[in-house]
């Protein structure tokens, strides 16, 4: 089992974030991992994007020119890297912020209003959360609880009130999405 997923949008969406915990979880659940950042050097507001290859096996390039799982935040990334998409594949994308009817007939889609959840717990910009959520629904080969776990080993102790605040955003994204 190789999976490989790209989650791509703005800097300052957590971008690199969601990658690290999906990772970390992987680990957790005594996977291989790679993880592979890539941003504009503008930072916030730039592009961001990530590729996590999770397997049984020694994974042979942490480069994700196919995607099975794409996730994604903004309109620009949505239209650069639909066409990574393998047939078969998984979109998930915030359909609060991507109005985008071009799509494909070929994969799975879940439009997840994102943001507006987020927005709705009072926390906006945290919809990279919800999205988490919706993905380890859709996975099915990570565990809730170590997605969990990693959220309280990974935030820093400074920041120790997001703790909670994200763990509820995963769980609002797992509910969202039906079995």
């Amino acid at each position: 089992m190789e999976q490989r997923i790209i989650i791509a949008g703005s800097g300052g969406q957590g971008i690199l974030f969601l990658g690290k915990v999906i990772a970390h979880a992987a680990m957790k659940e005594n996977k291989e991992v790679t993880w592979f950042p890539s941003y504009g050097a503008e930072m916030r507001g730039g592009t961001a994007n990530c590729m996590v290859v999770i397997s049984d096996e020694l994974i042979g390039s942490p480069i994700v020119k196919n995607a099975d799982y794409l996730i994604v935040l903004n309109e620009a990334s949505f239209n650069k890297f639909l066409t990574r998409v393998s047939q078969g594949g998984y979109l998930i994308y915030d359909s609060s912020i991507i109005k985008n009817s071009k799509c494909r007939n070929d994969i799975n889609i879940y439009p997840v209003e994102a943001s507006r959840e987020a927005s709705l717990t009072g926390n906006p910009r945290l919809a990279n959360m919800i999205l988490l959520g919706a993905f380890i629904k859709i996975f099915k080969t990570l565990s809730i609880e170590k997605v969990l776990e990693t959220i309280e080993e990974i935030i820093p102790p400074k920041r120790k009130e997001m703790i909670e605040i994200n763990k509820n955003l995963i769980l609002r994204g797992f509910s969202i999405i039906e079995n």
